[in-house]
């Protein structure tokens, strides 16, 4: 179900089938607005700023114990919507509204190959069902420099957190998987490829040395230099592990 940051937080108060996201949603609230105990704070100063402006909007994604599978199509369809809402955006960074899909917590902890799943069965469940063709000029190959998720029409960026990254904390929003996902065109806008982008690209960086219990990622890099993209969306939890190899699957008939 798609949201808006006030309606969410009300929603999972009440006796809903969402009020599974209630605990969740306050442990957000404590990274993106943290208290006194915290030694600092979020390093994504544009979550911060979209946190306090409540412009974050929320797609909560059930889990059908019946099929045993979360419900994809509700990815699907809140992801249609937000973008749809998302393409009349007027450039400023103060009316930006970011979307935090937020999947129903297992009852008992799960490996990381759990999140892993949800994260690659996510994307793959977008990519067989977009009515829209693949965007022309971007590569079907995440090994590809300049390769982007894209869905409806709309290039993504999709930062993945889930509650194994004990180091990474800027990856561990609460205790269940979360994907942060912003049109790329965003990205461009307030961090793009010239002097004030990458003062602000380097500032949030700095941030998450000081933030998380080890330094920033090796693969965090920029895109519009061909730095690959895909494994900058699910960070290994240490520097020394290498990415998630990309299984996606994706059909030639889509656009090339």
């Amino acid at each position: 179900m798609l949201l808006k940051q006030v309606d969410a937080y009300i929603m999972a108060l009440q006796n809903t089938p969402y009020s599974w996201a209630a605990e969740l949603l306050s442990q957000l609230e404590m990274r993106f607005r943290p208290g006194s105990g915290e030694q600092s704070q979020f390093p994504c100063v544009f979550a911060q700023n979209a946190f306090n402006r409540s412009n974050i909007n929320f797609l909560l994604v059930p889990f059908d114990h019946e099929s045993g599978g979360y419900r994809y199509d509700i990815l699907l369809s809140g992801l249609h919507s937000y973008l749809q809402d998302a393409a009349t955006w007027d450039g400023d960074v103060n009316t930006a509204e970011p979307l935090l899909a937020v999947f129903e917590p297992m009852a008992t902890p799960q490996p990381t190959s759990f999140y892993e799943k949800t994260f690659i069965d996510s994307l793959q469940y977008l990519i067989d069902g977009d009515r829209e063709e693949w965007i022309g000029d971007i590569p079907l190959d995440p090994a590809s420099d300049f390769w982007t998720m894209c869905f409806a029409g709309t290039q993504l960026f999709i930062n993945v957190s889930h509650p194994n990254n004990v180091n990474r904390l800027s990856r561990n929003l609460c205790d269940s998987l979360v994907f942060v996902i912003n049109p790329r065109e965003r990205f461009d806008a307030v961090a793009g490829d010239n002097r004030k982008g990458r003062l602000i690209r380097e500032q949030i960086r700095r941030n998450i040395d000081l933030y998380d219990l080890i330094p920033r990622s090796p693969y965090l890099g920029h895109y519009q230099h061909g730095d690959l993209e895909w494994p900058q969306y699910m960070l290994p939890d240490d520097n020394e592990a290498k990415p998630m190899t990309c299984p996606l699957r994706f059909h030639k008939a889509k656009g090339q």
